[in-house]
């Protein structure tokens, strides 16, 4: 639980049974766990403070203000913000906003603890969960080193997927399996315990916790039995040895071996299975990742069990029965087809898929699912023809879902373009002809189509609206891949909207989502995603693991979206510690393959990348020219949220440049556009800054600086981009006007950004202004120890697109 804050009228906890029931629910405050009778129920770090909160609190309504205090201890908090944790800490607790028979809403007063509350002695009731952790994220700026050097948050990617019903109904049980089960003979098991990569002192108990887990949750006793590992003196390391393999299996008599190795990327931690007939040798490998290595082990224990116990032979029959293949050979053709593709394999996909086509040229799903594996391996001209074909072949059948899939997929295809408008035509065409009302999936895959839309137009309510409704449905039909979908989708507003905190949350449960809904498609996305969500949030060296393996995951599966994405974020954040070499690359990288695709959206991107590397060297035609082109870019496919981005940025790099007219002209059509769009609000809470460096350029810097000064201090506690950037600028400027000494006294600068490099090099130049040089060379030190990082090297190989 956040720990009270010094405000004096902050509540202070009152002493609390550490387990409590309140009717069906159990609660451990020490554990972090909350259960429903024995069923474990899953929230985030802050709805568990806001229950812990007022369970602490029973005899009063805490305030709006008292609630803030404690659980958002240094930032200011919005009445939406809290309302959201209300709904959600209520449907954890099977409450609701009528009832409130556990919460509830004191008019004029908060919120108040009103269930039954009783110490929870029974702990034999209930399993044991072990105690989880919460790390308080505070959300900081992203490195932005002074003069020369600028602040990037990083707008995340939308996603607009099209993955056929057979794939979400068929996600379990189409892999090869190590071996079938022989009638009437159990298997036998042995989990071996698990390789900790991680290096975390706090995850040393998954060695032999996460093999008595999976051991547990693997065996039903009948069709399958697990065994304990023998003695390693007796079977040796049979990782990956032969001879040792057969002696495992000789002192333990199982018929299979599960291996698992854990490892961690910045906040995500992955678990590498392994599980070895230890007859045949014949084996299966699956990486599954979240941010609970206990909840991925559960999803490891559940998915290894359901292979061994169904054959592919089964899984075939079953996705054929969906896919109206009635063909033995070309219904096992289409699961492993079905299988590659949910795991992110798009080569493998294709090369069966075409097996199926070969038999039978007229089968619509295998084909509207080649065309999806084309499309995301930048074989775009053939995935269109062939979802058009499906489309049209849709229409002529009556088949809605197949209709809705394939507009969707044709959808997607403007989409990563950048066209948003024309993916919007083609979902509007596809629903004219739809008979209502639409099945209770196809109404979900559209809510989220839609809502990346309008999140791409800038339509940042609107495109909320749409996904929070979307993400309630797909809860509601248990579908957990079109969770993790509308969950990554809403990250993206969050992000938009400055708070990368809320982001960061929003992934991490998508990505727990899409692991559970076998969708490893999802999943390189969503990697990127969360770094640069964590760039945003100021931790940027986890931001640069995260985002290394998403481009890396991008290039196996040959993923080219997330490959130019993964791309170009990672320049950033190379950028914010000067790694310019590499960061100019990667740009230089994405505009060939942009320009090879004609793709306007990554060539706009890959250009905005370029204009900030040569501002760096105060190569300020080149920067000015690289804006002006992506800003043409970025108009050309109507994506006025990065429009207003660029020309915020045009405004700074001219002003800096010294070119006035620039500068006001890049004012003015921001202006325009602040007037002109839905969240004009938005736009406008920018202005502010755009006004005080036009008022530097035209020669009152002092009158800018203060406007700036009294900008920053209307804005409390504010954290967003917009923020950030003015905080960067101001110390700039007041070093420049000979106030070092009022630079250095900046709160933001001491307080939640101090660790970040841009706040550092601003320090150091502060510093050596009032003379202090012992300090700047310590500063200096650690400025150059982070950004040698070896989370900041890249290998040759990730710097090109093939």
């Amino acid at each position: 639980m956040a720990t009270p804050s010094d405000h004096a009228d902050a509540p202070v906890a009152a002493a609390t049974p550490q387990r409590v029931r309140s009717g069906a629910y159990r609660i451990d405050l020490a554990a972090r766990d909350i259960r429903h009778g024995t069923t474990p129920i899953d929230v985030e770090a802050k709805v568990f403070d806001l229950i812990a909160l007022l369970i602490a609190h029973p005899e009063r309504a805490l305030s709006k203000r008292e609630i803030g205090d404690a659980l958002w201890p240094d930032r200011a908090v919005t009445d939406a913000a809290l309302s959201q944790l209300l709904r959600k800490a209520r449907r954890a607790l099977g409450d609701d906003g009528e009832t409130q028979a556990l919460i509830r809403t004191v008019h004029g007063r908060g919120l108040q603890w009103v269930g039954p509350l009783e110490a929870d002695e029974d702990e034999a009731g209930a399993p044991a969960a072990p105690a989880r952790t919460a790390t308080a994220t505070v959300p900081v700026i992203t490195p932005v080193p002074p003069g020369r050097r600028r602040r990037h948050w990083i707008a995340l990617i939308g996603v607009l997927l099209a993955v056929a019903v057979a794939a979400v109904l068929l996600r379990d049980g189409l892999r090869p399996e190590p071996a079938a089960q022989t009638a009437g003979a159990p298997l036998r098991v042995v989990v071996l315990p698990t390789d900790d990569r991680s290096a975390d002192p706090e995850l040393a108990w998954v060695r032999s916790g996460l093999t008595g887990l999976i051991g547990s949750l693997i065996g039903d006793g009948t069709a399958i039995e697990t065994v304990p590992a023998p003695d390693p003196s007796e079977a040796g390391d049979p990782a990956d040895d032969a001879a040792a393999l057969t002696r495992l299996r000789a002192a333990s008599g199982a018929t299979h071996a599960v291996f698992t190795q854990l490892r961690t990327v910045g906040p995500v931690a992955e678990l590498d299975v392994r599980v070895v007939a230890l007859d045949s040798r014949i084996e299966y490998r699956d990486v599954l990742r979240g941010s609970a290595p206990a909840a991925i082990a559960v999803d490891a224990a559940e998915r290894i069990r359901q292979r061994l116990q169904r054959p592919l032979p089964q899984a075939a029959a079953e996705a054929a029965g969906a896919a109206g293949i009635r063909d033995p050979f070309v219904a096992e053709a289409y699961a492993r087809g079905i299988d590659a593709q949910m795991r992110g394999d798009a080569a493998a996909a294709k090369k069966y898929f075409d097996i199926c086509l070969d038999h039978d040229p007229n089968l619509p799903w295998p084909r509207l699912q080649l065309a999806t594996a084309q499309i995301g391996t930048g074989e775009t001209e053939a995935g269109v023809a062939n979802a058009e074909r499906v489309l049209a072949a849709a229409r002529e059948h009556g088949q809605v879902m197949l209709q809705v899939q394939a507009a969707r997929q044709l959808a997607s295809v403007a989409f990563r373009r950048g066209d948003v408008e024309a993916a919007a035509a083609v979902l509007d065409g596809a629903i004219a002809e739809l008979p209502k009302p639409l099945p209770p999936l196809a109404q979900v895959d559209l809510l989220i189509a839609y809502g990346s839309i309008e999140s791409e137009r800038g339509h940042w309510r609107e495109s909320r609206t749409r996904l929070d409704q979307a993400l309630g449905q797909a809860r509601a039909l248990g579908d957990r891949r079109r969770e993790a979908s509308a969950l990554f989708n809403l990250a993206v507003v969050d992000n938009a909207g400055g708070d990368a905190e809320a982001a960061i949350a929003r992934l991490r449960a998508a990505l727990d989502a899409a692991r559970a809904g076998g969708d490893g498609a999802l999943e390189a996305a969503t990697l990127l995603n969360l770094g640069g969500a964590e760039h945003n949030a100021g931790r940027s060296l986890e931001a640069a693991l995260l985002l290394r393996r998403a481009l890396t995951l991008a290039r196996e599966r040959a993923d080219r979206q997330v490959q130019v994405f993964s791309a170009i974020q990672l320049g950033w954040v190379l950028a914010a510690f000067d790694r310019t070499g590499p960061a100019a690359a990667l740009a230089d990288a994405v505009l060939r393959y942009a320009e090879l695709e004609r793709n306007v959206y990554w060539e706009a991107e890959a250009l905005w990348l370029s204009s900030s590397l040569a501002a760096r060297h105060e190569d300020w035609p080149r920067a000015l020219d690289r804006l002006s082109r992506a800003q043409a870019a970025f108009e050309s496919i109507g994506l006025r949220r990065s429009v207003a981005q660029v020309l915020a940025e045009t405004v700074q790099t001219a002003a800096r440049a010294g070119d006035g007219p620039r500068a006001h002209a890049a004012a003015d059509a921001y202006r325009r556009l602040a007037a002109a769009t839905d969240d004009a609000d938005r736009l406008a809470d920018r202005l502010p800054l755009i006004e005080a460096e036009l008022r530097r350029v035209d020669g009152d810097a002092a009158g800018a600086a203060a406007a700036l000064e009294a900008y920053l201090a209307a804005r409390g506690n504010d954290r967003g981009p917009v923020t950030q950037a003015a905080v960067f600028e101001l110390g700039r400027w007041l070093i420049d006007l000979g106030r070092p000494e009022t630079a250095l006294a900046l709160p933001a600068l001491g307080g939640w950004l101090a660790e970040q490099p841009a706040a550092r090099a601003l320090r150091i130049r502060a510093l050596r202004a009032t003379g202090r040089e012992a300090d700047a060379a310590a500063e200096q030190a650690r400025l150059d120890a982070s950004a040698q990082a070896p989370q900041l090297d890249l290998p040759p190989e990730l710097l090109a697109i093939p």
